[in-house]
């Protein structure tokens, strides 16, 4: 009876014990899934705030607020001749920006409120679209160049920009950059994806820095080098026409209408072309150092070297025709800058025929402020608008 009565009391025991681990169990797995919840409300909410879904701040006039800045282009890495820069800030928003050609899609200029509430202009690419710079001859680049972009991220899915690198008397010999979130895909091919080796916050802006010379491509993606080319024929997987000068470049994007692809500048410089090509290429020369005296149309002696270039360049090519323009900028009256940009435009014309250029080959016209390039009203706008310019009539 005493040996049943011990063997009831061991069984309630053990009863017991394991009644209060199976307890003990279910208690530590709702905390452990409640902490695990907690846990992932926190990383969604940090995930949110880095891509600004818990922001969605708007200026006034429901202008979407950008979650980070724009960055200025990378000093001196363009410290050659710069033949095109555009930061699409002196357009009008909903327009085409002025200084591209459309190829296919539909994109328009686009300002966007960094966080420090400063309008910044861009274009926008309202459907997947490709463009190229407006030049009257496709023959820019030649055989050393560097391109320098900047092109925006929102992490939301399938998202590239491409560059391609062209020549214009053989398609074939088109090749390709493209820039992805993390990294770039040279040829168009994935095999040779060159991913950064950290991650990239989104969304936010990349900036890609292109070099070509003779034959060898480098690209660097926010200032780390992914791409370094000597060869493409024995490099790439894919076969690639290899050639040692591109004439032009297009540019295209991915877009999805939700999350629109944006550019925020592109640069383009080389070595530095003659003068007379870059006339005939470009259509025009705006010279920013053709200076005059303050409300004068006599011209400052520091002028004279650029003005001896020009009249090299125009004795030098004998049947050449131009026009010279003047423009000023916006201080002052409208009817007294009309006088004094005709004035200097007479007073380039002079000087150029004292140096032997035949006055029949020169036209002359004021703009006055009609025409300027920034329309913002500092200093530095003032300068870039007062200008003259030598435009190519023909042969």
């Amino acid at each position: 009876m005493k040996t049943t009565r011990l063997s009831l009391c061991v069984l309630f025991i053990c009863a017991l014990f394991s009644f209060e681990n199976i307890q003990a169990q279910k208690i530590g797995s709702i905390l452990k899934k409640k902490t695990e919840k907690a846990v992932d409300k926190t990383l969604d909410k940090g995930i949110e705030k880095i891509e600004g879904k818990d922001k969605k701040k708007k200026d006034e006039n429901g202008n979407v607020i950008v979650a980070t800045e724009k960055h200025k282009p990378i000093a001196n890495f363009i410290n050659g001749n710069i033949i095109f820069s555009d930061d699409f800030n002196n357009e009008r928003a909903g327009e085409f920006p002025s200084k591209w050609t459309q190829l296919t899609g539909t994109l328009q200029n686009y300002q966007i409120v960094a966080p420090h509430g400063k309008k910044e202009g861009v274009v926008q690419f309202i459907t997947s679209a490709r463009m190229k710079p407006t030049f009257k001859n496709d023959n820019y680049l030649g055989k050393s160049f560097k391109i320098e972009g900047q092109f925006y991220f929102h992490g939301k899915g399938n998202e590239a920009y491409t560059l391609y690198l062209k020549d214009k008397n053989d398609a074939y010999a088109t090749y390709s950059i493209t820039i992805r979130g993390d990294g770039i895909v040279p040829a168009g091919s994935s095999h040779e994806y060159a991913r950064m080796p950290y991650r990239l916050p989104y969304p936010g802006w990349r900036t890609v820095q292109l070099s070509f010379n003779n034959g060898t491509i480098k690209v660097s993606y926010e200032g780390f080098q992914l791409i370094n080319i000597a060869d493409f024929t024995k490099t790439l997987k894919r076969k690639v026409k290899h050639i040692k000068e591109y004439t032009n470049i297009e540019v295209s994007a991915l877009s999805r209408s939700a999350s629109p692809a944006m550019i925020n500048y592109i640069i383009i410089g080389n070595k530095g072309l003659p003068l007379y090509k870059k006339l005939v290429n470009e259509g025009r020369l705006v010279f920013h150092d053709i200076l005059f005296e303050e409300d004068s149309y006599f011209i400052n002696s520091s002028s004279y070297p650029t003005l001896d270039r020009i009249s090299k360049m125009l004795l030098e090519n004998a049947n050449t025709e131009v026009t010279i323009e003047g423009h000023t900028n916006s201080k002052g009256s409208n009817a007294s800058n009309q006088i004094l940009s005709e004035n200097r435009a007479k007073a380039v014309k002079n000087y150029l025929g004292i140096k032997g250029v035949d006055a029949n080959r020169m036209s002359t016209v004021g703009y006055g402020e009609e025409r300027p390039i920034s329309l913002e009203n500092n200093e530095k706008a003032w300068a870039l608008n007062r200008r003259v310019e030598i435009v190519y009539r023909g042969n």
